[in-house]
């Protein structure tokens, strides 16, 4: 058994027995999967990508706008369904399913001729497509060659939308998602606004608009947008000078 049917399989034994439909994503798909759940008596509706072995030459190749080809069979304790839809020029959709035994086309949908297996997987794709929609609008996530630490980032993208769903939940709050992660962003770097001191707050109210002349010293011809922390006038780098920091303690 492949990874991604195992882990489908282990997320399904509770429901075993009980007639259960299950959505999932394109990577998690396969035919063995859709056999094994027959095995127990449950469905799947879900898309499968076109690199997978066991699908035919036919269901890969182009067809009309909004044209539909179904595919059968019978092999397994159940029967397969295989639709194919041309959703677009250039990105045909593939729905596997064991629950649609015949396919009609919608009557609510007559321009784009959607069928039934396209309009279910859109009702109940939204706890799977929804939330990968949401990691990659805003994600942590960084250049690596390393696979772990790109599951790291993938970790951390879903740990901060749940918490920001149960904080909305919780505290009956309206901020958004990307004020929440600023916030948190910041809590977990230590550079929240009620740890930095007052000078730096001060800079940051009081900016400079343009490039002034530094006024230390009368030779000096820098034009530069820096202050100093003491007399709010302008100053270069050859003007100033470094200050010792010390401990709070």
């Amino acid at each position: 058994m492949s990874v991604p049917t195992d882990v489908v399989m282990k997320l399904m034994w509770p429901l075993f027995k009980h007639g259960c439909n299950t959505t999932c994503d394109n990577f998690f798909t396969s035919l063995d999967l859709a056999v094994h759940l027959a095995k127990e008596r449950c469905s799947i509706v879900s898309t499968i990508r076109q690199n997978r072995r066991e699908l035919s030459q036919a269901a890969k190749t182009k067809q009309q706008l909004h044209e539909t080809t179904l595919f059968k069979t019978t092999t397994s304790p159940t029967s397969i369904t295989l639709t194919c839809y041309q959703c677009k020029k250039a990105k045909p959709v593939i729905i596997l399913s064991t629950l649609h035994p015949d396919e009609e086309v919608s009557s609510e949908s007559n321009t784009k001729k959607k069928p039934e297996t396209v309009l279910f997987y859109n009702k109940t794709k939204a706890g799977v497509n929804v939330i990968d929609q949401m990691a990659r609008k805003y994600s942590v996530k960084a250049a690596s060659r390393r696979w772990p630490v790109h599951v790291f980032y993938n970790v951390i993208d879903l740990a901060i939308i749940n918490s920001w769903v149960l904080y909305k939940k919780t505290c009956r709050s309206r901020i958004s998602r990307r004020e929440y992660m600023q916030h948190a962003a910041e809590e977990l770097c230590g550079t929240s606004p009620n740890n930095q001191s007052d000078e730096l707050a001060e800079r940051e109210q009081e900016p400079p608009t343009k490039k002034q002349r530094t006024c230390l010293t009368s030779k000096c011809r820098n034009r530069m947008t820096l202050i100093c922390c003491t007399c709010k006038e302008a100053i270069c780098g050859k003007c100033s000078t470094k200050v010792c920091l010390k401990c709070v303690k």
